[in-house]
């Protein structure tokens, strides 16, 4: 059954907290019982909510065991909103909020969590971890353990909630790994997880990564076949592990036969032509990681991987709409080479060839 994204409106991200005041603000004083940080995406479409009835139905969809989920303070000055966004098994949930407690007794939920404004810290038992925004995040396994956050002052975050095992096959892809073979970092321990590694901000990749998500949040469609939830999983995975996976990543391994493995990933595109094709599944085909796989198409094609899935589509097209039967349409055409939107095919056939599409479907029925 091919997956759906689904756009949703919830009040705060899929995350265990507790929210208090914070000693100081940088923000003007007139507003700071009130006032909240930008959200990380869909901050054109959120709602404000006053109250958290409808906070605690909405967490309740995501952690069944939720327990409470109160305001800290005077409740006339709560204000918080949210946004949750859907792609397959991945789930986006962009938050602001103001003071507020919401506790849970089990969590089996593996969680990612991004500060973008403030800094939270992680409550389970004798485990105790603090992630600042810009800096770090906090890696949640869940294992139907209770936990609670704790974010102080008025703060913007982005709660990932995870597959671990598309995690854990990502990593594999990635690295050129066996299925079945065992990774070379644990991924069953809560953690905090730096987001600066090197010269490389993994912030600033899941920042645009979100840009990306709010240009689109109105088109979830757009997300799905631009495989939004796949960057976000090879992103995190090199955030998880960026000793054992930026080396992959970065220095590509040449070999005599590149040229066979790239035939194959060819042959195997050209096979499913009409459905997604994304870069991890890709890498899976080519036996390699994602640096040596844009590498081999660079050298042996001229051209990137998703350059020659775009170009070999508008080809099958043209030979298509030129072979035209009297029912055939643009559109169907179009379907059939896995464009699945319309003004985006004529948009990119017409940049190739010269002519719309229609064009060339009236000069073959002329």
């Amino acid at each position: 059954m091919p997956a759906t994204l689904v756009v949703r409106t919830v009040f705060p991200a899929p995350s265990l907290f507790a929210v208090r005041p914070p000693h100081t603000c940088d923000f003007p004083m007139s507003r700071s019982s009130t006032w909240l940080p930008p959200l990380p995406f869909g901050d054109s479409l959120a709602r404000i909510s006053k109250d958290t009835s409808g906070c605690q139905r909405a967490l309740s969809e995501a952690i069944p065991s939720l327990r409470s989920c109160d305001p800290i303070g005077n409740p006339d000055n709560f204000r918080q909103r949210a946004i949750a966004v859907r792609i397959k098994e991945l789930c986006l949930v962009a938050s602001a909020t103001s003071a507020m407690t919401a506790k849970a007794e089990r969590n089996d939920q593996t969680l990612l969590l991004v500060p973008f404004h403030g800094s939270t810290t992680l409550r389970s038992g004798s485990l105790s971890l603090t992630s600042a925004a810009g800096q770090s995040a906090i890696f949640v396994r869940g294992r139907h353990r209770s936990a609670d956050t704790v974010t102080r002052g008025p703060r913007s975050s982005l709660c990932i909630a995870l597959d671990v095992t598309r995690l854990a096959s990502t990593v594999r892809d990635m690295l050129g790994l066996a299925p079945d073979a065992e990774l070379p970092f644990d991924l069953d321990r809560d953690r905090t997880v730096p987001l600066i590694h090197g010269g490389i901000s993994f912030d600033t990749t899941i920042r645009r990564l979100c840009n990306t998500v709010d240009a689109h949040v109105r088109q979830p469609a757009v997300l799905m076949m631009m495989g939004i939830d796949d960057a976000f999983y090879r992103t995190i995975a090199m955030a998880l592990a960026p000793e054992q996976l930026l080396p992959s990543v970065l220095l590509a391994v040449e070999s005599d036969d590149d040229a066979n493995r790239i035939r194959q990933v060819c042959e195997h595109i050209k096979a499913h032509i009409t459905e997604p094709l994304t870069l991890t599944h890709l890498e899976q085909v080519f036996g390699r990681g994602a640096r040596s796989l844009q590498l081999a198409f660079l050298k042996r094609l001229g051209v990137s991987p998703t350059r020659w899935i775009r170009d070999h589509r508008l080809d099958l097209a043209r030979q298509r709409l030129e072979s035209a039967k009297p029912e055939d349409s643009v559109a169907a055409i179009a379907t059939g080479c896995g464009f699945s939107r319309l003004s985006t095919f004529s948009r990119e056939y017409a940049a190739r060839f010269g002519e719309a599409p229609s064009k060339a479907l009236e000069r073959r029925r002329a």
